[in-house]
């Protein structure tokens, strides 16, 4: 089997609006926001933020730019959700 597969199977995307390869940076993107958009709260905000003396949170490693745009898109995919 080739890596990656010549025809990546495709599903539906919500934050694209459409289907997407599910090797694709959007579908990567989609199950990191799904992942933390369905955590309780307290346990999204420390993975976000890190917990103190403890863990780095996304913000630590990736940015405060990012760790705002991944807020965003929560709530985006949240919204989206809910409408179906």
């Amino acid at each position: 089997m080739p890596y990656p597969p010549e025809n990546p199977p495709r599903v539906y995307s919500f934050l694209a609006g459409r289907e997407v390869n599910t090797w694709s940076e959007e579908w990567k993107e989609e199950c990191e926001v799904k992942f933390l958009a369905e955590m309780p709260l307290t346990k999204r905000n420390q993975a976000l933020n890190g917990v103190k003396d403890e863990l780095r949170g996304i913000k630590q490693i990736r940015g405060d730019a990012a760790a705002a745009r991944l807020r965003a898109e929560i709530d985006r995919y949240a919204a989206l959700v809910a409408v179906r």
